[in-house]
């Protein structure tokens, strides 16, 4: 059965390759030409010929961009991309295949579209080049951003940030909060707002600045006239208070406060694994040494975001 569906695909790939020859009285069929390739791709997927697949997608996508329909196009190095990831599990192919269609979206006007494959980009690109895995995420966001549907990107964000902290790029994530920030301001999602605002304090107290996780409270307090009165905030001068007094015992009662579980995961792992200035040196969630007021060593990790 298999055996048999190679032999369609090589079949229409030859049919394809005829369609997109040029004559001394014929011009290339593109259209004709990207419908033979995608069908050959399909043959090839199902009798599990995947780099032949591949290749013909991405003929497929050529044939159908210079046949005007770029949204085909786009379609065809999605699904090239979605072969490379799951089936021959090359990731940094897949980033590749995945920002090609990005692009052939964005040009044909599906900026959401566009933007969901580098979100895709980014999952592959995870566990193998995690700076490339945030700049996409980044990327994607920006191109919500751009065309003022930044409240599509909640998810991006989020992603993002968690990935951030996970890998222990505070800097970063502060400077993505404070983005996401900005678009929650547009959708005036003032709880949202007041989360964020908290998880910008956490992350300054991880880093071991109470100075600037001070200045940023007020600077909160300032922009938001609701804010002060919000249960974040109260967290957030609690949290200020037991760093810069030392008081542990505050400092603990304070993270086990409910609106800590209502962060996103990441940032609530984060505010358990806090110490004040003086306190021993113990582990903190993700198995490395905390030491009291730093809970992570920062570590410079090229441009910000």
């Amino acid at each position: 059965m298999e055996a048999e569906r190679i032999k369609t695909a090589v079949k229409l790939m030859q049919d394809g390759d005829k369609a997109s020859q040029k004559g001394l009285f014929k011009k290339p069929d593109w259209d004709i030409a990207g419908q033979n390739y995608e069908r050959a791709a399909t043959a090839f997927k199902v009798g599990k010929s995947y780099e032949q697949a591949v290749q013909a997608y991405n003929k497929a996508s050529e044939a159908l961009l210079k046949a005007d329909a770029t949204h085909l196009a786009g379609k065809s190095m999605e699904s090239a991309a979605q072969i490379l990831a799951q089936n021959l599990h090359q990731p940094d192919r897949a980033a590749d295949a995945y920002r090609r269609a990005s692009e052939l979206f964005v040009t044909q006007g599906s900026v959401d579209r566009g933007a969901e494959q580098l979100e895709k980009a980014a999952k592959v690109m995870e566990n193998v080049d995690v700076n490339a895995a945030i700049d996409l995420y980044s990327q994607s966001c920006s191109l919500y951003e751009q065309e003022d549907r930044g409240r599509f990107a909640m998810d991006t964000f989020k992603k993002a940030i968690a990935l951030l902290v996970k890998t222990q790029k505070y800097d970063r994530a502060v400077d993505m909060l404070h983005r996401q920030s900005v678009v929650l301001q547009k959708m005036t999602n003032r709880g949202a707002i007041h989360k964020a605002n908290l998880s910008i304090v956490i992350l300054s107290l991880a880093m071991g600045d109470e100075v600037e996780a001070n200045k940023q409270f007020h600077n909160f307090c300032s922009r938001d006239a609701g804010f002060p009165q919000s249960e974040e905030a109260e967290i957030s001068d609690d949290l200020i208070k037991a760093y810069e007094q030392g008081d542990s015992e505050l400092l603990a009662k304070t993270v086990r406060r409910q609106n800590i579980t209502f962060l996103d995961n990441e940032i609530a792992r984060l505010a358990r694994s806090l110490g004040v200035p003086g306190e021993n040196i113990r582990s903190n969630n993700y198995g490395a040494p905390q030491a009291a007021g730093n809970a992570y060593q920062q570590q410079s990790y090229g441009d910000d975001l």
